[in-house]
């Protein structure tokens, strides 16, 4: 060890006698500090200077605000043993959520006085090596908080707890919950019961995670405008703020993993959630390179639990200890809160669906509506055609129609013009027109003509609208002249001249006449000439779909589940295109 020390002084010294056979006192006097510096280390290392146990140094103390309870724990950041304190943790109580909540056997009444009260954000979620509960204030100390922790560390018991200590202590009329879930949709199974509920997806169904994800940055829009509407920073100056929304994410890296291009909405609502009343929860197994750094800047809340190596324990506490957690103390953890590092054993849940059942006591009893749904799943596959429910030629019921985040009844105005359906064989078109004569045969004021096509001869059926009571003191308008055509494509053939593609023809320019027409393809068809509202049916065709109308962004959207599916079009009304999925 010795020899090993006094190597660096050797080559020093060398250096010093070469430099001053060669006249260069200047660069000898440089090195002559380093080389006093080696000889003073070798000077130290030998046994005789060391110093005797009755004048050994004093140890370093922590300078950090809970220092000497994480020495005594055992895994201090200046701590260099590798060999947690396994009974530091194991003398933390692991009591459990209903305790901490001092719920009574009837639980629902602990949670109605509770709601009863003003909101409470501070929540216990474990408890502290005095017992003590421990609580953390998501709105305080957050608003933003990111848990790390291996597998099998208690992540999803920690989210559990605290969602559901969250909602016990404040009603659906002052906190909602959106559960993004990328681990299988296990972890929040039972909250999704909760009446604080707005949403819950899970990576099973990536187009259903998406449209969470896009609703949840209409809503950040829709409390930017409320505040600028009232022309204050915060949401909770409003008159009648909205609930506090608290997006509580399990697994974040494989949500960046699959749906890279939306990890931006969550950064945004990092950066303004604060003073627009949303938090977000991220859980993930790595915190290094898995969250966003503009994203990570805004989340003050880090909570580790056990990790498989002191770095990943650094990136939220500072330093290693976390990764000196023992296997064995599952929901042991660090909460790291700006201001200190503090040791907790997460409390676990007794009975999370019985208690879920308490808190939808509690909204019942209180007369409290649940939160309304954030976002919608996206269409379903088919729609079940009903009888007939529109009374007005202004909105004829043809499906349901999807803008990106909700579905809603689709329906057509036939006063404002012609109508074309366009796509190919077997799609839905006659079903379209099936519908509309259906909707239309009920309604007042209209006279229906359908034209069909069998065995190359177009048949014509007229269909007399019911009798409508007629006022003495006005004059009856004269009926709408709806005209449903199949299989029209030859009638826009420009050197047919037979009578019923004149009649056609001049129907389609008749302001009079509504005619809605399908056609299997557009090449004869001009817009807005012959029609401004269209069905399109997508081909997968991108040229042929494109020149149908359908805008490239929601041509981009589609999937070869759309392209497959019978009756999934795209309404187009002027210059706004949603895809629908039409009635069977």
């Amino acid at each position: 060890m010795t020899f090993a020390m006094s190597a660096p002084l050797v080559a020093q010294l060398m250096m010093m006698a070469i430099m001053a056979a060669q006249g260069q006192w200047l660069y000898a006097l440089m090195i002559l500090p380093g080389a006093v510096g080696c000889l003073a280390s070798v000077l130290v290392s030998l046994p005789g200077m060391k110093p005797a146990d009755g004048d050994a140094m004093p140890a370093r103390t922590s300078t950090s605000p809970l220092g000497a309870h994480a020495q005594a724990a055992g895994l201090a950041a200046g701590n260099g043993s590798k060999q947690p304190d396994i009974e530091a943790f194991r003398g933390i109580a692991t009591m459990q959520l209903e305790e901490l909540l001092h719920v009574d056997p009837l639980a629902w009444r602990t949670i109605v006085a509770h709601w009863s009260s003003t909101a409470q954000w501070e929540v216990p979620i474990g408890m502290t090596a005095d017992r003590s509960p421990f609580t953390v204030d998501l709105r305080r100390h957050g608003p933003h908080a990111l848990v790390a922790g291996t597998t099998g560390s208690g992540k999803s018991v920690l989210l559990q707890s605290w969602c559901l200590a969250l909602a016990a202590c404040n009603g659906p009329d002052r906190l909602h919950f959106v559960f993004l879930d990328f681990k299988g949709g296990s972890a929040f199974h039972d909250l999704e019961r909760l009446p604080h509920c707005a949403g819950s997806v899970s990576d099973l169904n990536l187009a259903h995670a998406s449209r969470a994800l896009r609703a949840l940055e209409a809503e950040l829009t829709r409390r930017e405008w409320l505040t600028a509407e009232h022309r204050t920073a915060y949401i909770d100056d409003l008159p009648s703020p909205p609930p506090r929304l608290v997006v509580v994410i399990d697994e974040f890296h494989a949500l960046k993993d699959q749906l890279p291009d939306y990890i931006n909405r969550l950064v945004r609502i990092a950066s303004l959630g604060r003073s627009l009343g949303m938090h977000l929860i991220a859980c993930t197994q790595n915190p290094m390179g898995q969250v966003d750094t503009d994203m990570k800047a805004n989340m003050a809340l880090n909570i580790c639990l056990r990790v498989r190596d002191e770095l990943q324990s650094a990136e939220l506490l500072g330093d290693g200890r976390a990764a000196r957690i023992s296997p064995a103390m599952p929901g042991a953890a660090y909460c790291n809160d700006g201001e200190q590092v503090r040791a907790l054993r997460c409390s676990p849940i007794g009975d999370i669906a019985g208690m879920s059942r308490n808190i939808a006591y509690a909204a019942r009893f209180m007369a409290m509506e649940p939160a309304s749904p954030l976002f919608s799943a996206p269409l379903p596959t088919a729609v079940r055609q009903p009888g007939p429910s529109g009374r007005d030629l202004a909105g004829v019921w043809i499906g349901v129609a999807d803008d990106g985040i909700t579905l809603h009844d689709a329906h057509m105005d036939v006063t404002l013009g012609n109508i074309g359906v366009i796509g190919g064989h077997g799609r839905g078109k006659s079903t379209i027109l099936e519908i509309i004569a259906k909707q239309v045969s009920a309604m007042d004021g209209a006279l229906l003509r359908i034209s069909r096509s069998m065995h190359g001869i177009r048949h014509t059926q007229t269909v007399h609208a019911p009798a409508r009571a007629i006022r003495l003191d006005t004059a009856p308008s004269p009926p709408r002249q709806i005209w449903l055509v199949d299989d029209a494509d030859d009638l826009f053939e420009p050197f047919l001249a037979d009578e019923q593609a004149i009649n056609f023809r001049q129907a389609l320019a008749n302001p009079a006449i509504s005619v809605v027409f399908a056609v299997s393809s557009m090449r004869h068809v001009r817009v807005p000439e012959h029609c401004s509202t269209r069905i399109v049916f997508p081909s997968g065709e991108k040229t042929a779909d494109l020149m149908a109308g359908i805008p490239s962004a929601l041509l981009a959207s589609l999937t070869a589940n759309d392209f497959d599916t019978p009756g999934r079009a795209v309404l187009i009304t002027g210059v706004s295109a949603q895809l629908m999925q039409c009635a069977s």
